[in-house]
């Protein structure tokens, strides 16, 4: 190797070599300090930077109607703020900053005014404008500017407006996020559903307290950790969403319960002169014993309605003259009576031991004297029942409480929290807890408290031909649409009384309300048969019945030859009519109707008439499918489409049935459009064909045809991403 001429040159690199020896050397004894010395100051840096053990909230689980419709959710609501000063350490890029959202304030804002306006219609726009420049003026950090929160899909549309959708930090606005609870038919059922706190992981009470464990979930936990600004959450456990639970209400049943018993109860107040405070209807599947409807009405201080207490479940009342039908299956059942006797009413007044038991009618010329046993149940006679109950068990009266208690009527139900326990006296060995009245006044509808719960599963059994089936107002508990654990019907009791004693008093309920002058006969149908029996109750207030109003009930199920569903209304008044049949029956009668028009399907025999050309609905959708199955089903068609009609290809649009025809519509439709199809109105198949073609995911939840869309029609395909569809 040559050596250089230049010593100058080798000087350089040994000076190069010593300084680079210097800075390593420098680097090492820093890190060797940092890691020794230091070791504890730092440590304690990054633990300011975690956050251990932060808990990670799970999302609740819902709760669902008899079909899956959702009833009850957890969704995010957002309230707005708006920030008007500017933060920043160095003066001068904040006043820069200042005057830039000043002016993107000033310049904008019609526009942002307007657009708040459109979306949060019940602020007028010059009212949005108050709130920002009183809050300019006060140079507000936190100035709110809509009073209530709003959902996510306005505030999604409120961040793309000008300004406000810039980063908080460069146009001031920003949000608070809350998931809160909601019930998605309002009140609907509310009281039933239940309410849960502030924090959506504590239920208050109904179906959210009872079934509080399932939709809770489990948290995750997760610690935080500050990445240059940003404060970011780790997760170390993710949480378990809560399970959804499947319940057997029906959304349209309970619907048409609440506007039948709503209607009753104004007229009462309004026509009648009356005080209803409180309203009830228990709508019962006969086969299954599933709770199809549950309304429960409470009059408010302004003089609305609103759900606020169960009382179908809690009310521990004396139920009145419909328990006469349970005092008489009793005696039927044991064979005490049978339907050809007869009973003396006495012109409806007779004495037990020292109290005098009057009918409804006793001051008047129709006051009742000599009644066959259905006669007693239909003029629901006082005197008949308790004098055929009286003489047949009062030397045992234990037998006839041991009969009521072997047709379940002493059965405790504990569907919900704070569900009632029915009260039903047992006399004693030396009697001393029972009286000369004591069994008289037990067997029409007094010294017993009952809820409305188990006086319509005791009316259910008899419509089910004895078999007592527990009530039941929760089917299943779903996770991810599966079924996890399922709550079949339950059978309590496989038969109440003889199947004698069941036809003879299936046939006595069936008078009450079809025979002219039956007292139950507001309920009738001329389009089935509906069978049932009135109540009228009074209400004890300080230990005396006189002023404390009266409970007007009427319990029943239809059709009465082939049972479907069993119901109960029950009305706690005071003043205004005073009639179980006229004012209950009423309520029992319109639910009934309603409820047999929404089950009616098209009677067969249409199809048949060759002068009828019967034109069926058709639902938007692959209309070469629907012409196939009409061209098959013998059915004209009008085709108006671009493209020629050829079996198995599809074809979307819609139909519009005619009088004489269906006209099929085309709608163009291309995939590679990347724009979202509009869907609405589609079924299931059809609506998953089209957005699975344009690459999203779809979830979907109800059945039916879609109702809404979670991603507009005409907005731009994101590949993945997910639409949720809800049917109905």
């Amino acid at each position: 190797m040559q050596k250089p001429k230049d010593k100058k040159i080798i000087s350089r690199y040994f000076t190069i070599i010593i300084l680079m020896a210097i800075v390593g050397l420098a680097i090492l004894v820093k890190a060797l300090s940092v890691m020794v010395f230091e070791r504890n100051y730092w440590r304690e840096v990054a633990d300011r930077m975690v956050v251990d053990s932060v808990p990670i909230a799970p999302k609740r689980g819902n709760i669902l109607s008899d079909d899956g419709l959702l009833m009850a959710s957890s969704v995010p609501q957002h309230t707005l703020f708006m920030d008007f000063m500017v933060t920043d350490p160095d003066e001068s890029q904040r006043v820069k900053a200042q005057f830039r959202r000043d002016s993107l304030l000033k310049a904008h804002m019609t526009e942002i005014c307007e657009g708040l306006h459109r979306v949060l219609p019940d602020k007028s726009a010059a009212e949005f404008r108050r709130t920002f420049e009183k809050g300019r003026a006060q140079k507000s950090r936190y100035c709110k500017l809509y009073a209530k929160r709003v959902s996510y899909a306005q505030y999604k549309e409120i961040k793309k407006l000008p300004v406000l959708c810039m980063s908080p930090h460069v146009g001031g606005f920003f949000t608070e996020s809350n998931i809160e609870r909601k019930k998605i038919y309002g009140s609907l059922a509310r009281r039933t559903l239940g309410d849960v706190y502030a924090k959506v992981d504590s239920a208050k009470n109904g179906i959210e307290l009872a079934y509080d464990s399932y939709l809770r979930g489990e948290p995750g936990v997760g610690h935080r950790k500050k990445v240059k600004r940003d404060l970011l959450t780790i997760v170390d456990v993710p949480p378990v969403d809560g399970c959804d639970v499947l319940t057997t209400l029906n959304v349209e049943m309970q619907d048409i319960a609440e506007k039948a018993l709503l209607d009753v109860l104004r007229r009462q107040n309004e026509v009648y002169g009356g005080d209803a405070r409180t309203g009830v209807v228990i709508v019962m599947e006969v086969a299954t014993g599933d709770i199809k409807a549950i309304v429960n009405m409470n009059r408010l201080e302004g003089g609305g309605y609103a759900e606020t207490k169960n009382n179908a479940l809690t009310d521990i009342l004396e139920p009145g003259s419909t328990f006469k039908t349970a005092s008489l299956l009793v005696a039927l059942d044991d064979k005490k009576i049978s339907i050809t006797d007869s009973v003396d009413a006495h012109r409806g007044q007779y004495r037990f031991g020292s109290a005098t038991m009057k009918d409804h009618n006793w001051n008047k010329p129709s006051a009742y004297g000599m009644l066959s046993v259905p006669q007693v149940l239909m003029y629901s006679s006082n005197v008949g029942t308790a004098r055929l109950i009286d003489e047949n068990y009062s030397k045992e009266p234990e037998k006839f409480v041991e009969g009521l208690h072997r047709m379940g009527l002493a059965t405790h139900f504990p569907l919900l929290p704070g569900t009632g326990q029915p009260r039903i006296r047992m006399p004693n060995k030396d009697k001393s807890n029972w009286s000369r009245t004591a069994l008289p006044w037990m067997s029409i509808g007094y010294e017993t408290q009952i809820a409305p719960i188990n006086i319509v599963s005791f009316y259910n059994a008899i419509a089910n031909n004895g078999k007592f089936m527990k009530p039941r107002l929760v089917s299943a508990i779903l996770e991810d649409g599966h079924i996890v654990e399922e709550f079949a019907p339950e059978v309590l009791i496989d038969k109440i009384a003889s199947q004698q004693a069941l036809d003879d008093i299936t046939k006595m309920l069936t008078m009450v309300v079809n025979e002219p002058t039956g007292l139950g006969r507001q309920a009738k149908s001329e389009n089935f048969l509906v069978a049932g029996k009135t109540g009228t109750a009074q209400i004890a207030s300080g230990g005396q019945l006189k002023g404390g109003g009266h409970q007007l009930s009427f319990c029943g199920f239809f059709p009465a030859d082939a049972p479907k569903y069993t119901c109960i209304v029950s009305i706690q008044t005071r003043g205004g009519l005073i009639s179980g049949g006229g004012v209950a029956g009423v309520v029992f009668g319109e639910i009934a109707k309603r409820v047999m028009a929404r089950d009616e399907q098209r009677d067969i025999e249409e199809l048949h008439d060759s002068t009828a050309v019967f034109v069926p609905s058709v639902l938007k959708g692959n209309i070469a499918d629907a012409r196939y199955v009409l061209d098959a089903l013998d059915i004209p068609t009008a085709w108006d489409a671009d493209v020629p009609y050829r079996a198995g290809k599809p074809v979307w649009g819609s139909a519009d049935a005619r009088e004489a025809d269906v006209l099929l519509k085309g709608i163009p439709f291309d995939s590679s459009q990347d724009k979202v199809p509009n869907v609405k109105g589609l079924g299931a198949k059809d609506a998953l064909y089209l957005l699975e073609a344009c690459g999203l995911k779809v979830n979907i939840s109800g059945k039916g045809k879609v109702y809404s869309q979670s991603i507009p029609h005409g907005s731009a395909v994101r590949k993945g991403q997910t639409i949720y569809l809800k049917l109905k």
